[in-house]
């Protein structure tokens, strides 16, 4: 048996067409294992992406039936732990890496005055003019992170360090 006669009663056009869907149904199957991995950790049963892309390429709308039964059936990635920390935080010292994106340590809460209270929602207080934590004067101005030296009394611009 030859190559030949495999292709032997198609059409040029049916044989084309028949390659560009199972190219159409490659790329869907790859893409599907990469979205999996970008928000679990893991591709389906842990099988490259590359390879989920031969299958749908070969078995087209059985291998996608197959990916989806893979995706349902594994697990997410369990976070690694991080080296020299006990706690699941980091430390001050550390910059986490999550993605793309480098997210700050948090910030140690301001020495001083409490913030402002929160809102009915909880969240932390935006910056602006608030009643004075200290209680010397009307108001004094939150930065959104801590208290500022700008003041207000009766309308009034004033600086008093905090």
């Amino acid at each position: 048996m030859t190559f030949g006669s495999l292709l032997a009663g198609y059409t040029r056009g049916e044989i084309v067409g028949s390659l560009a869907f199972a190219c159409l149904f490659a790329m869907l199957g790859y893409r599907m294992s990469h979205r999996h991995r970008l928000a679990r950790g893991v591709t389906p049963w842990r099988l490259p992406s590359v390879v989920w892309g031969a299958i749908c390429f070969f078995f087209q709308p059985f291998g996608l039936a197959v990916e989806l039964v893979a995706q349902a059936t594994t697990k997410p990635a369990a976070p690694a732990p991080a080296a020299g920390h006990l706690s699941r935080y980091p430390g001050p010292e550390t910059t986490v890496l999550r993605g793309a994106i480098e997210v700050d340590p948090p910030v140690a809460a301001p020495a001083g005055p409490p913030p402002p209270a929160r809102d009915k929602t909880g969240a932390t207080p935006l910056f602006g003019w608030y009643a004075d934590a200290t209680g010397r004067h009307e108001q004094r101005y939150w930065d959104g992170r801590r208290w500022s030296e700008h003041v207000l009394d009766d309308g009034a611009r004033g600086v008093d360090p905090v």
